[in-house]
């Protein structure tokens, strides 16, 4: 049965009444769902209420996380959280508790920053199993669906693998015919989850995904409001966070669809309003962020701007609570060289901020430029869509990406990948991880960095660099350069040394980011021992490139979980460096601020 939408609304507008909670005294089972059928339990608890504090014991814990470890049961009014952590990461269930007595609460599992509906459930057992700690739903067309969407991923990963270019080819056709099929046969299967499975979780993955296709298969407008009603009073019985975050999510499904900028902007407004008082800064930029897009597609720039002016504080807030905690440690000064080379390491790390296991390298990365000053080591990050969208890519990163692929047996893989001097890493430095593998990353680096600091340098560079308002010019002068020839470059780029943006994988600060090779990424060739190459780059003109890429990746690729477009570019760095394109090997870089 469709509930209609003004009846979605109602159970919004209702769901944050405060009521005198039941007390939650028992054991309980603590559990999340990912995937529309895919539960997860983490926890078996034991629940106390003494002189009205609630707390709690873990009975059992589920084994299916490596360093999985209880913290606390609490409860403030009738909200009731449960806190356990996988590593550095936080896992929280959080439910509000009704005035009825109940063996089964409703809430949100919070993951970071993304929520996934939960429940904890009265239970006799004691303990948990890699078998009775995970299971799946019995939603036969949710089922099916993910089998037809994980079709064409098992393929490609499949072919990735492969040595066999024919056998690759083959796979590769094939996940290309599976892709083709779920898109032709999942919308079906989601419409019979939405209309006979009202009351699942399934039935949240399916609705958002129903709205999404409208951008390739245009619906009726009628059946788009049905299905953004039906999941809107499903994550209602979820309570109110998972209210709050899912009408955002269909605000942000609504707003590329023609013709639904007046839902979209109703949905978005919606979630605005239902935030709680003491929402977290990082929930409330969610949210508003949706908001600003949804009237600006609305045609309220005007509205949109005091919105911006809102989160610019939010983010402020959110930049200072990071720099407290990350990177969670400190290094140590270079002491210097021993011998009396001045050839600068020149450091690329591909990474991405959807790419949980970049964080330790993107951590070392940050401490390494205290470390080492810019005459010894030259940094940069290139940002890719691995294995989300990330807003910092763009077409000259992954450039560079195709650039190292031939010619170290299909080295980068994958994110995170360290070169250095033109060389990929070797395990450890090469490997990834999270938060807690940070300092040992950093070590794994300095160990590559120290013996290449003794290497002679084959070439001169010095760089000048002037700003004239919108234009940056570039003057570069290579002298002593031994063998020049076709495959001496000199390659210059542009990397901003501090772009504001939350990723998914918690990394809020992102450093010395490469927003474009002035003069081409191919580069200028080098056929003389001393020549002297100019270049400029307008930043007007890189914005506006840049912008139109990320729109047109939007349109036709995959949206971006958070709206941010970061390009502030108000701190600059011109980094120029000499590469032997046979060898790839780098023989010199240099760093020079924009003043």
């Amino acid at each position: 049965m469709l509930f209609g939408f003004g009846l979605a609304l109602a159970a919004l507008a209702t769901a944050s009444v405060p009521v005198r909670a039941q007390s939650v005294e028992g054991t309980w089972k603590v559990s999340y769902v990912t995937g529309g059928i895919s539960e997860s339990t983490v926890a078996i608890v034991k629940v106390a209420v003494k002189d009205g504090k609630t707390t709690g014991e873990m009975i059992a814990g589920t084994p299916r996380f490596k360093n999985f470890a209880f913290q606390s049961v609490t409860q403030e009014g009738n909200v009731l959280r449960v806190a356990t952590k996988v590593g550095a990461t936080d896992l929280i269930f959080e439910a509000t508790v009704p005035k009825q007595a109940t063996k089964s609460l409703r809430g949100v599992m919070a993951i970071g920053d993304t929520l996934y509906p939960a429940t904890m459930t009265v239970t006799d057992e004691t303990e948990l199993t890699a078998m009775t700690s995970a299971r799946t739903l019995d939603v036969a067309p949710m089922k099916e669906a993910r089998t037809l969407l994980n079709q064409p991923l098992l393929l490609r990963n499949r072919a990735a693998l492969s040595k066999d270019p024919e056998k690759k080819k083959d796979l590769l056709k094939q996940a290309s015919e599976a892709d083709k099929k779920a898109k032709a046969e999942t919308p079906k299967l989601f419409r019979q989850v939405v209309d006979q499975f009202a009351d699942s979780p399934a039935v949240l993955e399916a609705s958002l995904a129903l709205i999404k296709s409208g951008k390739t298969t245009p619906a009726n407008p009628g059946d788009v409001k049905a299905w953004a009603a039906v999941g809107a009073a499903a994550a209602n019985s979820y309570g109110p966070r998972l209210e709050v975050d899912f009408t955002s999510q269909v605000a942000a499904a609504l707003v590329p669809l023609e013709g639904m900028e007046k839902l979209a902007l109703e949905y978005a407004r919606l979630s605005e309003k239902a935030l709680a008082p003491k929402a977290s800064a990082g929930d409330q930029v969610k949210v508003l962020g949706t908001l600003v897009k949804a009237l600006k597609k609305a045609g309220a720039a005007d509205e949109a701007k005091t919105l911006d002016v809102r989160i610019d504080k939010l983010n402020q807030v959110l930049d200072t609570e990071y720099s407290a905690k990350y990177p969670g440690f400190k290094g140590t000064v270079f002491k210097g060289r021993e011998g009396k080379s001045d050839r600068a390491v020149f450091m690329e790390l591909f990474t991405g901020a959807t790419c949980p296991p970049c964080v330790a390298a993107d951590l070392a990365f940050d401490v390494l430029q205290k470390t080492y000053k810019p005459s010894e080591l030259v940094l940069i990050q290139y940002h890719m869509h691995i294995p989300g969208p990330d807003p910092m890519t763009n077409k000259d990163t992954i450039a560079r990406w195709d650039y190292y692929g031939p010619a170290w047996a299909g080295k980068p893989r994958g994110v995170p990948s360290s070169i250095f001097n033109g060389k990929p890493a070797e395990k450890p430095a090469q490997s990834g991880g999270f938060f807690e593998h940070a300092e040992q990353k950093y070590a794994d680096y300095c160990n590559v960095i120290n013996p290449l600091l003794e290497e002679k340098a084959d070439v001169k560079l010095v760089v000048a660099v002037s700003r004239d308002g919108d234009q940056i010019n570039i003057n570069a002068k290579v002298s002593d350069l031994n063998e020049p020839g076709a495959t001496k470059k000199l390659r210059i780029l542009l990397a901003e040394e501090t772009v504001h943006y939350a990723g998914s994988n918690k990394i809020r600060l992102h450093h010395n980011v490469v927003r474009a090779f002035p003069g081409g990424v191919e580069g200028m060739t080098l056929k003389d021992a001393a020549s002297v190459h100019k270049t400029s780059i307008k930043l007007g003109e890189l914005r506006t490139s840049l912008t139109k890429y990320l729109d047109d990746f939007e349109a036709n690729v995959r949206e971006f979980a958070n709206p941010a477009r970061p390009m502030a570019m108000e701190h600059l760095r011109v980094i120029a460096f000499v590469q032997d394109d046979e060898s790839r090997q780098i023989l010199q870089a240099v760093q020079v601020d924009v003043k």
